[in-house]
């Protein structure tokens, strides 16, 4: 059996951090778009580009875009890297230098050659999924659909419901403690249930009720 290297699962600051992701094509959009949507500063290195990654220019001005063939020292003085080139070469020359720089690698083709790799996701307003299967792309799409079956609009739009009352309860309930016992209480797997059911209105009315009740006592 195959040991997966990669068991510590982490979520990081990506706001203005400094990325390069060296490939043009279809993966390289991939990794550059998702980075793009972290805040990142990334550099984009290839020969030539989808049109799809020269249009990210358009909502994302910061993006670097530099056609030429990888060259080292590119990586230097990045914080994390992405070797997605279909050339195997190439991808071995970036994982090289990023080693050397202590930069955070993964290497499309060949993620054992990086330090980290990075989760399907799935994502629906403040709902957000991950899922890794150790390499098994499909298995990882089959599972991201079943979530998004269900936890869908429904659950997302539960979610940014019980934000709002979350913010009531607050001033209700000063002590901290006292909030948590009135959401264990009061937000239960069985009210989850109800929303997966397609009874979103009921499940929001009992947590109204709920916390009008805390407010006529307070």
């Amino acid at each position: 059996m195959a040991f997966n290297q990669f068991r510590y699962t982490v979520q990081l600051n990506m706001e203005n951090r400094s990325c390069v992701v060296v490939g043009g094509g279809s993966v390289a959009l991939r990794k550059t778009k998702s980075l793009l949507e972290a805040g990142a500063a990334v550099t984009v290195i290839a020969p030539k580009f989808l049109p799809e990654i020269i249009a990210l220019q358009r909502k994302y001005p910061a993006l670097i875009m530099c056609r030429r063939e990888y060259e080292k020292g590119d990586v230097a003085h990045a914080f994390l890297v992405i070797a997605a080139t279909d050339n195997r070469t190439v991808n071995e020359a970036v994982a090289r230098d990023a080693k050397q720089s202590h930069c955070l690698l993964n290497v499309a083709d060949d993620p054992d050659a990086g330090n980290f790799t990075v989760a399907g996701t799935y994502d629906n307003g403040s709902l957000h999924f991950s899922a890794a299967t150790g390499g098994n792309p499909r298995l990882t799409h089959l599972l991201l659909e079943d979530l998004q079956q269900q936890y869908g609009d429904d659950m997302a739009a539960f979610a940014a419901f019980l934000d709002e009352q979350r913010e009531t309860v607050k001033q209700f309930l000063p002590d901290s403690q006292a909030r948590q016992k009135f959401w264990r209480t009061t937000l239960t797997n069985q009210l989850l249930q109800e929303v997966k059911k397609g009874r979103l209105q009921q499940a929001k009315e009992i947590i109204i009720h709920a916390v009008n009740r805390i407010g006529a006592e307070s």
